[in-house]
């Protein structure tokens, strides 16, 4: 057609165009991992353009590649893994529809945790219907009786609207809603069938209900506690003892006060001051020292704390918040009857058809307004008795801390009067105590002293220890204490020795003269024999070294040894006491005595040795015989000895001398010294 305009009038370019790469025909059978590519935009003037091909020849490529087996590989090695949607093959859970807000929602799953196992109309028809459960779950009812169930929001009304019923209307019975209530969550139709449709009147229901449930209780603990305050105050009125104390704790006061402190009464909280004031000692104070004189000189006094104990427990009481429960309480019950009789609780034709508040309502509101006017009267009278009892013990009335602090203050001073009687009482026994064990130590010290002045013989016919002989008898076994078991011994052994003439002597010692020897040995059979002793010792001489060693001993011995061998003696034979050991006494000091006495004894051994081997090396050399210092063995003489005429007519034994060698060190001067312990 002429006219017509044919393709081709827009201007053309004067490049080729850039070719376009398309998918390959050789696709991999499940996906895999992507290679991210950082594209060149113009590959025609790279070394890119060379590797662009045609669609044909790009064709043959990835056929070579799968016939060699590169795309199998490449499949094989970087597959990708598969993402499976959890729960994606299950039923689709259905949906409902939200209207209120997660807060209240939330609010519901708490509040009704009770009811979730019930179905929501089942939910709903107790709910209207006032069933029990509902009423007497203090949950439930605290629950709907909030806010977010009372007051709607804008919102949420028009949201919930096509859904609802309106009761206030005519036929709402037949009425039929827009939209499906069930499209809604269980908390939404909940809340729509109840909160909602029974807004109008809902605050007041909820009122009602919530009064019917718990006016008996309410008042039974508002009342009691009225009444607790009342009779307080009427035992702080009636407390005669009480005015007694606070009276002799002003008189006392004020003479302790000087002329311009002197004051014709105080207030409770000067009270808390008494136990401030200590007394020089700083042990007692002057709340002690009155609880002391009422106790001991006005005993009539001293019951006025079970008159007023009452005051421990109303001090917890608040009045104040006892008037303003009384005051709720009272005011409740009115506004639930004005609701009944002129309000929204009126008129039933306006309520849901199956709702059974009037009902319920109605059968309690008798018996609480009857409990409101008694509420009422009772709380003029602790209003009235409290103010009286306040401005009777000159406490402001008017001032909101006094009134708090009232009955506090004399709870505090009830309970330190308390305390200071039992401190009162526990330093009173502890002295009676005391006393009564100074008594009985005076008359045990009177009749000790009267005994003695009596004479030996007591005044029961029993004799004396010192009559007895016993103080001697005590006296000698601490004298005659028994030594260790190790000096026994030594002892023994040296005695037998001695009686033997088999005292062992050094070399380089000089020999004791023979006729010595036996002049003071005692008579012994002839075949007795034994070794010479060295030392020329005479008997007296051996009794003076014994009583020297017994001496030593004794006054080596400590105090505590001797007093257990007597303790032995009198337990046990007192005649055998010396011949028993002492027992081991652990004690480090006791041990370090007896090794210092076992020390010197052993010293003043050698120095006897040693004296007696001088006296006998300067005496007649001529009936002493001595070995050779040239002979190396050992030489036994024998000298006859000399006839003792100490009332034995027969010869003693001849001793027998046994002379050692010298040693190499020991000469006749200076012989050597051997300790035979």
């Amino acid at each position: 057609m002429p006219g017509v305009h044919k393709g081709g009038f827009l201007p053309q370019s004067h490049f080729a165009p850039v070719p376009t790469l398309s998918m390959p025909f050789v696709r991999p059978k499940k996906k895999l991992k992507a290679l991210h590519w950082e594209k060149v935009d113009a590959p025609q003037v790279t070394v890119w353009a060379a590797h662009t091909p045609t669609h044909a020849a790009r064709e043959e490529k990835y056929m070579e590649l799968s016939r060699k087996g590169v795309l199998d590989e490449v499949e094989k090695l970087f597959m990708a893994k598969e993402i499976k949607k959890i729960g994606g093959s299950g039923a689709k859970k259905e949906e409902k529809r939200q209207l209120i807000s997660n807060d209240l929602r939330k609010t519901f799953h708490i509040s009704l945790a009770k009811f979730s196992q019930i179905s929501t109309e089942e939910v709903i028809r107790m709910i209207i219907h006032c069933d029990r459960d509902v009423i007497a779950n203090e949950t439930v009812m605290n629950f709907l009786q909030k806010d977010d169930m009372c007051v709607i929001p804008d919102n949420t009304a028009k949201l919930l609207a096509p859904y609802s019923k309106d009761w206030t209307g005519s036929d709402a019975l037949r009425a039929e809603t827009e939209l499906d209530p069930t499209e809604l969550t269980r908390e939404d139709q909940i809340y729509l069938h109840t909160a909602f449709e029974l807004r109008h009147y809902w605050k007041a229901r909820i009122r009602a209900l919530l009064l019917a449930r718990t006016f008996e209780p309410e008042y039974d603990e508002t009342s009691g506690h009225i009444k607790e305050i009342v009779k307080v105050s009427e035992s702080l009125r009636d407390s005669v003892a009480l005015m007694n104390v606070l009276g002799l704790i002003l008189d006392i006061g004020n003479y302790m006060n000087d002329s311009n402190k002197q004051a014709t009464g105080f207030k409770l909280s000067s009270l808390s001051r008494l136990g401030m004031v200590k007394d020089d000692k700083n042990e007692s104070t002057f709340a002690d020292l009155v609880e002391r004189i009422v106790r001991n000189q006005y005993p009539e006094w001293d019951h006025f704390t079970d008159d007023i104990g009452g005051v421990v427990a109303a001090q917890k009481l608040n009045v104040e918040q006892l008037k303003l429960d009384a005051k709720r309480y009272i005011d409740n019950i009115k506004n639930v009857q004005a609701s009944l009789d002129s309000g929204n609780l009126s008129d039933p034709k306006r309520f849901h058809p199956q709702d059974r508040v009037s009902q319920v309502v109605h059968r309690s509101m008798k018996d609480a307004r009857r409990k409101a006017e008694q509420m009422q009267l009772y709380l003029d009278e602790m209003t009235r008795t409290y103010d009286d009892i306040m401005i009777f013990y000159g406490e402001d009335s008017t001032d909101e801390n006094a009134r708090r602090d009232f009955f506090a203050k004399l709870a505090s001073f009830v309970t330190e009067w308390k305390k200071s009687k039992e401190k009162n009482i526990a330093i009173e026994d502890t002295r009676r105590r005391n006393e009564a064990s100074l008594a009985r130590k005076r008359a045990a010290h009177t009749n000790a002293s009267s005994n003695a002045a009596a004479g030996p013989t007591g005044t029961d016919g029993t004799m004396s220890p010192s009559s007895t002989g016993a103080m001697d008898t005590l006296l000698e076994k601490l004298r005659a204490a028994a030594p260790q078991a190790r000096d026994q011994r030594d002892r023994r052994r040296r005695a037998r020795l001695k009686d033997r003439h088999e005292v062992r002597v050094a070399s380089g010692q000089q020999m004791p003269e023979m006729a010595e020897l036996a002049k003071t040995d005692p008579p012994r059979e002839e075949n007795d024999r034994g070794l010479l002793s060295p030392q020329s010792t005479t008997s007296g001489e051996a009794s003076l070294d014994r009583v020297g060693d017994m001496a030593t001993i004794s006054e080596g011995e400590d105090i505590a040894d001797r007093a257990a061998s007597m303790l032995q003696g009198l337990r046990g034979d007192g005649e055998a006491i010396s011949a028993r050991p002492i027992s081991k006494d652990g004690n480090l000091k006791v041990r370090r005595r007896r090794e210092s006495a076992a020390d010197e004894e052993r010293k003043a051994r050698r120095n006897r040795r040693r004296t007696a081997a001088s006296t006998a090396s300067s005496g007649n050399r001529d009936s002493t015989l001595s070995p050779a210092p040239e002979q190396d063995g050992s030489t036994t003489l024998e000298e006859p000895a000399d006839t003792s005429s100490r009332g034995n007519t027969h010869l003693a034994a001849p001793p027998r001398t046994v002379i050692s060698p010298p040693s190499p060190e020991g000469t006749a001067g200076k012989p050597v010294q051997i300790d035979d312990d």
